[in-house]
């Protein structure tokens, strides 16, 4: 069988629910990270922004704890993780990026 594609390198930035204490934030990111090594990728690092005010209201709530991870994943393990993310009832909001050779590690 042919080899599978290379891991390629993402940016994952999502918001988990403000309502949360810091235990179940833990848990939530543990989760998300996780996933991810099931899928066969590999974290590169995760930093907790912290609870930040929203440019707009979200669920009738106006904070979120922010949350940056950079991972390494094959490409079509992508869709599955933003599945997870959507489906996740302590996560309000996500973004996945392909981070570009030349992109990685200017973060």
């Amino acid at each position: 069988m042919a080899e599978s594609k290379k891991h390629k390198n993402y940016e994952a930035v999502f918001i988990i629910r403000p309502n949360l204490d810091e235990d179940a934030v833990d848990r939530t990111v543990a989760t998300v990270e996780e996933f991810v090594k099931a899928q066969g990728g590999m974290i590169d690092s995760i930093d907790k922004k912290g609870r930040k005010r929203l440019a707009y209201e979200v669920d009738k709530m106006r904070d979120g704890y922010y949350v940056v991870m950079n991972y390494r994943a094959k490409p079509e393990s992508v869709a599955p993780f933003k599945r997870m993310m959507t489906l996740s009832e302590d996560i309000m909001r996500s973004l996945v990026v392909y981070l570009e050779p030349s992109e990685v590690g200017k973060s």
